[in-house]
Parts: C-alpha cells; sequence; structure tokens
C-alpha cells in the first residue's frame, strides 16, 4: 500500500513540498500587519512570492485592495490548475472535482450580487472563473435581471434543481441564505460521491476537514440565529445539511440559546473545543473571537494533513486549503491597511496556522 500510494502521489506531493516554502511565513504577516501604509503594505508582499504575480497582473505598480483580490484570487485558480494537471486517474478526478469549490463560491456571491442590486462589474469582482468558458457564463449569469433568472441560466440541472427547490424560502425570507446553503449542499455532495473509490483512509482524511466545517460552521450559524432571535425555521434554512453530521444539525436547529448550541458537541470529537469557545464568549461577549477560534480549529486541522506520512489524498486538499486561507489573510490585511485600521484590529481578521 505503502509503495502503490508513493508511486501514486509522488510527483505530486514533491510539487506540494515546493510550493509550500512560498507561503507566508508568521515573520511577514507581522510586518505586513505592522506597515503604515497601504502602499507599504504592496512593497513589502512585492518581497514575496506574490511580486512576480502582482508585477504580471497588475496594470499598476500599487494595485487597489479590490484589484489585488482578483489578482490573488486568480493566482489561486492558476496554481491549483496546473498541480492538478501533474494527476492522473481517479485522484485527478477527485481533485478537479474539490477544486469545483471555486465555481460554488462564485455562484454564492452572483447570487448575493444580484438579489443586493449591485452592478455587473462589482459582482464579477468577486467571481474566480476557472476558464475562459467559465468567465463566459458568469458574465451571463450577472447580467441576469433576478436571482430567479440567473438559476434559469445554471447548465448544471442538478445544481438548477437544488436551487430551485429552495427558491420559495428565498422568497419568503427576503434572504440568500437558503440559495446558498443548497450550493453548498451541491458542492458536498459532489465531493463526497468521487470520494467512493478511495480506500476509507483516505475518504477519512477528507471527510476530517469536511466534517470540521460544516459542523463548526453550522455551529457558529446558530450561536449566531440564538443570540439574533431568529425564528426556528429561518435557523433550519441557513444549516449545512450534510449526511455525516445529519443528526448534529438537527440538534442545532432545536436550540433556544447559545449554550444549547455549543453544548451539542459534548458528545463530539468537538466536545473539549466546544468548551474553550463557550468560556471564550462568556469572557468577551464577542461572537467575532469564536468565528476566528473556530477558522484557527479548522486551519489545524487542515494543517495536520501535510504532516507524516505525505502520500495521500489529504496532502492535496490541505495544500489548496492553507493557500486559500493565504489568499483570504492578504485580502483581509490589504482591507485593513487600506481602510487605517491597527495591528491589533487586523491580526485578528486572519488566520495563521
Amino acid at each position: 500500500m505503502s509503495i502503490r500510494s508513493a508511486n501514486e502521489y509522488g510527483f505530486v506531493n514533491a510539487r506540494i513540498r515546493g510550493m509550500k516554502s512560498r507561503f507566508i511565513s508568521i515573520g511577514v504577516y507581522e510586518s505586513l500587519i505592522q506597515v503604515n501604509s497601504y502602499p507599504d503594505f504592496i512593497k513589502i508582499l512585492s518581497g514575496t512570492y506574490y511580486g512576480s504575480v502582482i508585477a504580471k497582473h497588475s496594470p499598476t505598480a500599487v494595485p487597489s485592495p479590490d484589484e489585488l483580490a482578483l489578482i490573488l484570487s486568480q493566482d489561486f485558480v492558476n496554481v491549483s490548475a496546473n498541480l492538478s494537471r501533474s494527476l492522473t486517474g481517479k485522484v485527478r478526478k477527485f481533485t478537479d472535482t474539490f477544486l469545483e469549490m471555486f465555481f460554488a463560491e462564485s455562484i454564492k456571491s452572483i447570487i448575493r450580487g444580484i438579489h443586493v442590486g449591485l452592478e455587473t462589474d462589482e459582482i464579477l469582482r468577486f467571481s474566480v472563473p476557472s476558464s475562459s468558458a467559465e468567465m463566459s457564463l458568469f458574465q451571463t449569469l450577472v447580467n441576469a435581471s433576478s436571482v430567479n433568472k440567473m438559476i434559469d441560466l445554471l447548465p448544471q440541472w442538478d445544481l438548477k434543481v437544488a436551487l430551485l427547490t429552495r427558491f420559495p424560502s428565498y422568497q419568503e425570507f427576503d434572504s440568500t441564505a437558503p440559495l446558498e446553503v443548497a450550493v453548498e449542499e451541491w458542492y458536498l455532495r459532489k465531493v463526497v460521491d468521487a470520494l467512493k473509490d478511495f480506500s476509507k483512509d483516505e475518504q477519512k482524511r477528507v471527510f476530517d476537514i469536511l466534517d470540521s466545517r460544516v459542523i463548526l460552521r453550522n455551529v457558529l450559524t446558530g450561536i449566531r440565529a440564538t443570540l439574533l432571535g431568529f425564528e426556528q425555521r429561518a435557523l433550519e434554512l441557513s444549516l449545512v445539511r450534510f449526511s455525516r453530521a445529519q443528526q448534529l444539525t438537527d440538534a442545532i436547529a432545536s436550540s433556544k440559546t447559545w449554550r444549547e448550541v455549543i453544548a451539542k458537541l459534548d458528545n463530539t470529537r468537538f466536545a473539549q473545543f466546544g468548551g474553550r469557545i463557550a468560556r471564550m464568549y462568556e469572557d468577551t461577549d464577542d461572537l467575532g473571537d469564536v468565528e476566528l477560534a473556530i477558522e484557527d480549529f479548522i486551519a489545524q486541522r487542515i494543517k495536520r494533513q501535510l504532516t507524516a506520512f505525505p502520500f495521500h489524498l489529504g496532502t492535496i486538499i490541505g495544500f489548496f486549503s492553507l493557500k486559500q486561507y493565504e489568499v483570504r489573510n492578504l485580502r483581509s490585511i490589504a482591507v485593513g491597511i487600506e481602510r487605517g485600521e491597527s495591528a491589533e484590529v487586523i491580526r485578528r481578521m486572519i488566520t495563521i496556522w
């Protein structure tokens, strides 16, 4: 098994080891956070791997935060596509499916943009196409005059059905949450289906990440909903349904207080972490701290996939996931610096693993 895995993942593992060396270090993060101006931020960032990326894709020496966000996101797509091309067989098929996270997130952004009436160009800023064909599709979707018409233009029949099923709830609550949940559940079903040909050990590594994301983000949604006084049905429609966490999700949906939501973790592998975020919220009364703690916890789970024996799916999706965190961090720091936020505030906006 080890020899076969080494043969199957050896080449891509070597590439990932090289790419990991490009990750922003804690010391560089501190330097970026401590700068006095946005141009200084770009100057320090240009001394990293991202310097050549900015120089290649930015028409100006100091791209705006919005322009930088697009540059970073597109680089993420390019790196991911180049890496996936070095894979073959079922590993390539799974990786391509996993990377549909970009498409799913872009569809969510388009739905939100149309719902609030943003201009076409503004909506497209938040989408990250992985090909010229996808860019063309996004342009078609954002030109739709309503969310309903946008859904009709989707070429993926299964995604279209999932969204139309939730459309009455979207109209009832005047909220995109039910539709965004439908997109997320569609994506998760595709990933689970792509995992069927892998061993239970390989599946376990992927599910360790997916379970953590779904369960803990549902916990965060549950806490927020109880604090804001959402009615139960509104909360139910805001929770991501994942077959591996169905019972826990139902329990969260029936909770009346934030303490009840966190208590649902008591009999799970997240029990100790649940106790920690409960004490944290009691001490700070700041849900932002809980959200950051959850993202930090997920990032650490992901990081574990890149340690010890490296020849498995966890190494691949672990790299993609940490790269995604890095892009989000840099986008957050850029916005924070440009708005004149303090280093302390910006430090609370990012996730460092």
